[in-house]
């Protein structure tokens, strides 16, 4: 697909959301404060040592969005991936809510039964998700939590600082 067409797919869906949305829930303001918690201390990532401090991520709005796209994309369809609607990649999806920035990541995560809590222990169990989460150029965040058929998605979208 190209590029315009994964675009205006994922344009639309952040459209019909941009109503949708509201303040964070609980879950969702949980997973950010307790992100904030492991960057003010700094942790041991596996594969990857000792993490420096970093600072406390500012939520946003936008950011809550493209991470509502994806965790609606995952819930919908049981696959866990980065990949999106239409092909979209995290950046595509954060910029289609407006963040506007150099560095965009997102990490994910999907199960039953599961908590903000159990959620956050895989992540930092994980080498790749630990690192990422814990990097410092990473300034501005958003969560979501979506239940789905198959299961509850995670998705936590991460940027540096907007342009």
């Amino acid at each position: 697909m190209k590029l315009r067409g994964v675009l205006g797919a994922v344009m639309a869906g952040a459209m019909l959301l941009s109503s949708a949305v509201q303040a964070q829930s609980a879950a969702e303001a949980t997973l950010i404060s307790r992100l904030n918690e492991v960057r003010a201390q700094g942790v041991n990532c596996p594969g990857n040592g000792r993490r420096p401090v970093a600072g406390s991520l500012v939520q946003t709005n936008q950011h809550a969005r493209a991470a509502q796209l994806q965790a609606l994309h995952m819930g919908s369809t049981g696959s866990i991936s980065h990949t999106g609607p239409g092909g979209s990649t995290p950046k595509i999806r954060a910029a289609s809510t407006g963040v506007n920035a150099v560095s965009v990541t997102e990490i994910i995560f999907m199960g039953r039964g599961v908590n903000p809590e159990a959620a956050m222990q895989w992540w930092l169990s994980s080498p790749v998700h630990c690192y990422w989460m814990t990097e410092g150029r990473y300034t501005h965040a958003g969560a979501s939590i979506i239940q789905g058929a198959r299961g509850t998605a995670y998705v936590i979208v991460l940027s540096s600082q907007p342009r």
